[in-house]
């Protein structure tokens, strides 16, 4: 959720900011579609056509190496010309070769339709383009290798959310000392103990994530395991967030924290995830009640925030002053709030996953977005050619991707305890403030809970 003056996000966007999202779009699409041109007056040549620069004589400094072919070979014509045309220096350029190489035009398009989910797919590019500043090239690349990260690397739709809670808690009873065993055991225990869990969203309508962080204990999970549990609240609170809203809120309730309950590693994952592979998703990361032993450890972190996750961290002491985050009513009891809610887990129940094993279905479900994906992609490519473009049918489209991942969901992603409470529902509606069964209790909906200007939250 962002203020009404502030620009860079779905539905308003300076003529600048619309021309940026388009070049992105373009050098996206060129990715795997050697039809979309190259912006006008660009060569789609060899590097071989690029006019020589002039060495000048005395000068103390070099020009860089320009790309060899061979070290451009991965890249489309059309595309390289795009890059030279949105001046991409050598190592950028480089750096695009090297991604291609390892995913692929078709694979790269494949995992960028995986990836959009529900979301809106402008709203997706934005983050990354907010991130880099407006830099074309540099949003392509962090895009590109956020993609690589989650389908070579982590493999976080296979692992994580296709295996889910269930897995997790079948494999932590089995015998033995196996490796995914204690694995298994440590993501178990964040999960039924809530020392990280999601309630309630905060006057900008951002869903909430509270970590107690006086439960951690170091020793008792590995870090496969911790770490695939944040994943998988990561990619679930995604799912929380409704359009306007694209970012969450995270209160690391220091209350009692003492010397044993610091761990740095699972600090510095959950922060890389937010300034590499999902930047611009963390609307506010509050320390609360923080003592001041922990200024010292304040230390060790901030040193590796960017400045745009910096600027969104507040230290916070007291329930008053996180009012102006939360509203009163809404703040939990155990924060020094009035809300009388407690986090209790609610197991896998039997047959909550049967259609992830229902791969006909399943397949059937991903050839229509896969077709919806070239309508937009098409479509996209006619707005790059003509910015007068009438972007009715592209919106439609949109809004069937949307309803079509609502239908895959099932089909793809393990039901997890906010499925079980009816947090998330089955079309993608959002309800914070389930009443538990025998009440008739009414909590704000979304629409209800967002302030129409963001209040800032007390440093």
């Amino acid at each position: 959720m962002t203020s009404a003056a502030e620009t860079g996000y779905v539905g308003n966007l300076t003529l600048s900011e619309e021309e940026k999202l388009r070049e992105f779009w373009r050098i996206l699409i060129q990715s795997w579609d050697e039809e979309v041109p190259s912006p006008d007056g660009a060569s789609a040549g060899n590097s071989d056509s690029t006019p020589k620069s002039h060495r000048r004589f005395f000068s103390l400094t070099r020009s860089p190496t320009q790309p060899t072919e061979e070290e451009t070979s991965a890249i489309p014509a059309k595309q390289l010309a795009t890059l030279k045309n949105l001046n991409a220096s050598p190592a950028e350029t480089k750096t695009v070769q090297s991604l291609l190489l390892k995913l692929p035009g078709d694979r790269l398009r494949s995992a960028l339709l995986t990836i959009l989910k529900q979301d809106h797919p402008d709203a997706l590019l934005l983050r990354f383009l907010r991130a880099e500043k407006w830099n074309v090239p540099k949003a392509w690349i962090k895009l590109v290798t956020a993609l690589n990260w989650r389908v070579n690397e982590y493999k976080v739709d296979e692992e994580v959310l296709l295996k889910g809670e269930a897995y997790a808690l079948e494999k932590s009873q089995m015998e033995g000392d196996s490796s995914e065993k204690k694995d298994s055991e440590g993501f178990m225990l964040q999960a039924t103990t809530g020392k990280g869990h999601f309630h309630g969203c905060d006057r900008m309508g951002r869903p909430i994530c509270a970590i107690r962080v006086r439960i951690h204990d170091p020793s008792t999970q590995t870090q496969k395991g911790l770490n695939d549990f944040i994943i998988q609240c990561i990619e679930t609170v995604r799912l929380l967030q409704v359009p306007p809203v694209e970012s969450m809120a995270i209160v690391f309730d220091l209350t009692s924290f003492t010397l044993g309950n610091w761990e740095f590693p699972p600090v510095k994952f959950i922060i890389d995830c937010f300034q590499e592979n999902y930047p611009e998703s963390l609307g506010a990361m509050i320390f609360y009640n923080a003592p001041w032993i922990f200024s010292s450890f304040w230390k060790m972190i901030s040193g590796i925030l960017d400045p745009v996750v910096a600027a969104k961290v507040h230290f916070i002491t007291g329930a008053k002053a996180l009012e102006e985050l939360i509203p009163r009513e809404n703040i939990l009891k155990e924060l020094g709030g009035e809300e009388d809610w407690e986090y209790e887990y609610v197991e896998p129940v039997a047959g909550e996953n049967d259609k992830l094993n229902d791969t006909a279905a399943r397949d059937t479900i991903l050839a229509e977005r896969n077709s919806l994906g070239a309508d937009l992609f098409s479509l996209t490519t006619q707005w790059i050619a003509n910015p007068k473009t009438d972007l009715e049918s592209r919106d439609q489209v949109v809004e069937k991707l949307r309803k079509n991942y609502w239908d895959l969901d099932p089909y793809v992603r393990a039901r997890t305890v906010l499925d079980r409470t009816g947090v998330i529902k089955g079309d993608g509606t959002v309800n914070f403030y389930p009443a538990a069964k025998g009440e008739s209790t009414e909590k704000p909906t979304i629409a209800e809970n967002l302030d129409e200007t963001p209040v800032p939250v007390a440093a």
